[in-house]
């Protein structure tokens, strides 16, 4: 009886001491409180990485395509990149209007003197594009004789679908209306109320039926000299060089197809860069 006494106390105390042992991992694992430990549980938290894989791939937005509308707002002279060009109708930015109030204060005492003789109403603002000396289409003005405005658009809308380089297109006043200036430059420009140079005579660029093109490679030249003082290089025409006008030229092939004259055909001057239209 003794024997069986003492085994049963034995088993008694290794059952408490394995119960213990128990309590021991239980309060490891909680907290304080008895609650489970956050720090026990196991989570998945993507590293810098995979995050970085996530966020690439998403699309990258495309800028919307530009519309006749928005190469309107755009300042003249603007470069206009293939990426831009891509499916605009280009013959939506060859147009001309009246001259607005707008336009009408840049030439205001410059271009269109106190004295001018040419009536507003009888000139048109053209707009157009031109393939610039970089290969890039650029906005381009001109003001102009109503009488040969859309001759005009049609010409120059003719020239950039054949990349005719054109360097610059803005109006004189931009020049202060000094045309010597203008084409120093190389600036293609139209109406202008002065005289021919070194005469009291009224140009035709007076009425707005005279366009200079290239004006830089294609000098006039009299007697006396040449104009503007720059183009020395450019004088001697049986010389091959860029820019330059003459009877093979695509620039005197369309304005003389539309009825101007030019002024590289005259006799006692000649003046490479004009194209005109009698006043009438």
């Amino acid at each position: 009886m003794r024997k069986h006494t003492t085994f049963l106390a034995l088993l008694l105390a290794l059952l408490l001491a394995l119960t213990g042992c128990g309590g021991s991992a239980a309060e490891e694992t909680g907290s304080a409180d008895g609650s489970a430990d956050s720090s026990a549980v196991s989570s998945v938290d993507p590293g810098p990485e995979e995050g970085n894989a996530f966020i690439s791939s998403q699309p990258e937005e495309e800028e919307p395509a530009l519309t006749a509308a928005d190469v309107y707002a755009m300042d003249v002279g603007t470069v206009l990149t293939a990426e831009q060009m891509e499916g605009l109708d280009t013959a939506e930015l060859f147009f001309y209007e009246e001259i607005s109030d707008q336009v009408f204060a840049r030439m205001d005492g410059v271009s269109f003197g106190a004295d001018c003789t040419t009536a507003r109403e009888d000139l048109r603002y053209v707009r157009v594009l031109h393939t610039g000396f970089d290969g890039e289409a650029h906005i381009g003005e001109l003001v102009v004789n109503q009488a040969i405005a859309e001759d005009v658009v049609e010409i120059f809308q003719g020239l950039y679908e054949a990349s005719y380089p054109i360097e610059k297109m803005l109006l004189i006043d931009e020049y202060g209306g000094d045309d010597e200036l203008s084409m120093e430059d190389n600036n293609t420009s139209c109406f202008n109320f002065r005289a021919v140079s070194g005469t009291e005579h009224l140009s035709q660029h007076a009425y707005g039926l005279a366009i200079d093109v290239n004006p830089l490679y294609n000098p006039y030249i009299t007697s006396s000299g040449y104009e503007p003082y720059n183009a020395g290089d450019y004088i001697d025409r049986t010389l091959d060089f860029d820019y330059k006008i003459d009877e093979t030229d695509l620039c005197y092939q369309l304005f003389t197809q539309h009825g101007f004259t030019w002024g590289g055909s005259w006799s006692s001057v000649k003046d490479y860069q004009h194209f005109q239209l009698e006043a009438e």
